[in-house]
């Protein structure tokens, strides 16, 4: 694929992003944190103390919760061919982060050589995770990247709908694999990821010639408000996955003071204005439409 097309590819994803779903009202999701006069957080709101409006129309507030559900976190891991000769490399990173992540929080080992292959179940037994890292290797075939991003989405995050949803990819691309994805079902993922307040972190081991692997990658951490690292040798991957490790820590504390309000909006309403007031004299509010703040 040339460097026009791989542009072309990048353009239509980004304008595709715009909510387009045919239910009238759907769940949806806004972060707020509360404060006191005093500036103190406010730790004790209900549903009852909020009011939210979508486009100045009110809407049923369905659930609010503090942010201090542990993360649950799809560990996506590119085994194929191309990151064959780079598999120590990739467990000693992968063992790292293991080793970074609070043992709170959830993880799900998953790897994309050829098809999805679940190594782990999500789950905070570091042991077997640990385990089945030292036994990474690359199953051969291209990355089925894109298949096996949405149904590692579909299986362990979406099922899990109280916690927050994260994803690491760990990829290679190094433009061997040139076929067009599915961007209707790339958006469609995306879209419903980021309006779930999914975060999303990646490590791209990547070639002078890359394909639309870094492309979807890049859009897809951009638009979840992530990091990512494209890199042109394995010998950072170690270090770059603790700092993604130490980050997704440090967003859930910044969390942990501030609520997740779902309310019944409007299926049909495309970047709608959201407002929340709260009944408390002396409190006020923040918005954000993801997490962190």
């Amino acid at each position: 694929m040339t460097p026009p097309a791989r542009m072309a590819i990048a353009a239509l994803i980004v304008a595709a992003l715009p909510l387009g779903l045919s239910a009238q009202r759907v769940t949806k999701r806004v972060f707020v944190r509360a404060v006191d006069a005093a500036g103190a957080p406010v730790l004790d709101l209900t549903r009852a103390d909020l009011r939210v409006t979508e486009n100045g129309s009110p809407r049923e507030v369905t659930r609010v919760a503090l942010g201090t559900a542990p993360l649950r976190i799809v560990l996506m891991v590119d085994s194929s061919t191309s990151m064959g000769p780079m598999v120590n490399s990739f467990r000693a990173a992968l063992h790292a982060f293991a080793e970074s992540v609070p043992a709170e929080h959830e993880i799900a080992f998953i790897s994309s050589g050829g098809q999805i292959r679940v190594r782990t179940q999500p789950g905070t037994d570091r042991a077997r995770l640990k385990t089945e890292i030292g036994l990474f290797a690359s199953a051969g075939g291209a990355n089925a990247f894109l298949d096996t991003l949405v149904e590692a989405d579909r299986r362990f995050l979406k099922s899990a709908p109280t916690q927050w949803p994260v994803v690491v990819i760990v990829t290679t691309d190094r433009g061997e694999n040139q076929r067009e994805f599915q961007l209707d079902v790339y958006n469609r993922f995306m879209n419903d990821f980021v309006a779930r307040g999914g975060s999303a972190h990646a490590v791209i081991v990547r070639d002078k010639q890359v394909g639309p692997v870094t492309d979807l990658t890049l859009n897809l951490v951009e638009n979840a408000g992530g990091v990512s690292h494209s890199i042109n040798t394995d010998t950072a991957l170690t270090e770059l996955l603790q700092g993604i490790a130490e980050r997704v820590s440090i967003d859930h504390l910044r969390m942990a003071d501030s609520y997740e309000v779902e309310f019944e909006g409007d299926a049909r309403a495309q970047s709608p204005i959201v407002n929340a007031t709260v009944s408390r004299d002396g409190v006020q509010l923040q918005l954000s439409p993801r997490r962190p703040f």
